[in-house]
This record gives structure tokens, C-alpha cells and sequence, in this order.
């Protein structure tokens, strides 16, 4: 099998951005060359690639940003009142502080919302 191709008589192909010279114009042409890649995340990039990182670090990154935009969806849309808060129906779960606190904290916010809302 094989990998390169390394005939000479092969054109070079250049990939990625390309910004063209006008009139002598480096400078505007290197303004406009900056933005491009700003745009892109070209510096986030090669911040990514600079060191190797592990499947297993890649799909906890990514989890946790999947995570985050849930939060932030479901909290957009308590606020806006679309989203059924529910009082529990036993509080046999609530035994420890953290638990019973999380929920007066979940009950707190519906009503604020609903204070807002009117």
C-alpha cells in the first residue's frame, strides 16, 4: 500500500485559508489573513494539538461541555417557566442535607422565577 505520493510531476496543493495582495497591500493583506483565522479558532487549535491528549481525557471534555449545555438549556428554561417542576412525592430520599437542600434550592428558584414572570 502506498502512503505518499512522491512523484515530482504532481502539483503542490495548497489547503487551508488563503488571503490574495492587492496593489503591494502586505499589511492589509495580513490584517485580513488574522481575522480569517481568528474566526476559524486557529490559535484554539494549535493550543489543542500542542500536546497529545488521551481518548479517555478527549470524552471527558467533551462530556462535561454536553453536560454544561444541558444545564444551561434546562436552566434558560426554568427561568422562562417552560419547564415542570415537579414537589417530590416522598421525602424518604431527602435524608442527608445536601439532598434536602438541593431541593428547597430547586423550589427557591421556581419561585423567584414565578415572582419575575409577573
Amino acid at each position: 500500500m502506498k502512503k505518499w505520493n512522491k512523484n515530482p510531476n504532481d502539483e503542490f496543493v495548497i489547503r487551508g485559508s488563503k488571503v490574495e495582495v492587492y496593489n503591494n497591500d502586505v499589511n492589509g493583506a495580513l490584517r485580513r489573513m488574522k481575522k480569517i483565522l481568528e474566526r476559524n479558532n486557529w490559535q484554539k487549535d494549535l493550543a489543542k494539538h500542542e500536546f497529545f491528549e488521551k481518548p479517555s481525557v478527549k470524552r471527558k471534555r467533551l462530556k462535561d461541555a454536553a453536560k454544561k449545555r444541558w444545564q444551561k438549556e434546562v436552566l434558560s428554561a426554568k427561568l422562562a417557566g417552560k419547564w415542570p417542576l415537579k414537589p417530590p412525592a416522598d421525602t424518604k430520599f431527602m435524608k442527608s442535607k445536601r439532598k434536602r437542600r438541593r431541593v428547597s434550592d430547586a423550589a427557591n428558584l421556581f419561585e423567584n422565577a414565578q415572582r419575575h414572570k409577573k
